[in-house]
């Protein structure tokens, strides 16, 4: 008599490397960003980092977010926030002539 394959098995082993795969591409990655604040879960997260000071006081800011697997990073130099205003911070004026913070 043959033997007969067992679908029930093939499909939990799937289902479970499927979790498990989400799981890990869910962790945080890894950054070469100092000043990194965020939190991470299966289901989503953000976070965001602050890079080094440049000469004219700006610096790099990214932001990252995840849904359900979905979401993108957004970076961009900017200056220090205003006294006024802490947690925004201000843009930055690009270079040439006026372009410090």
């Amino acid at each position: 008599m043959p033997k007969t394959f067992s679908t029930t098995g093939l499909k939990v082993t799937i289902g479970t490397l499927a979790l498990v795969g989400s799981y890990i591409g869910a962790a945080a990655p890894a950054s070469a960003m100092p000043n990194c604040q965020g939190g991470w879960s299966p289901w989503g997260g953000g976070n965001y980092c602050d890079g080094q000071t440049y000469s004219d006081g700006s610096y790099d800011h990214c932001a990252n977010v995840t849904v359900l697997g979905f979401g993108g990073m957004q970076c961009g130099r900017v200056c220090p926030p205003s006294p006024d205003n802490p947690a925004i911070p201000a843009p930055w004026p690009g270079a040439g002539p006026g372009g410090r913070c």
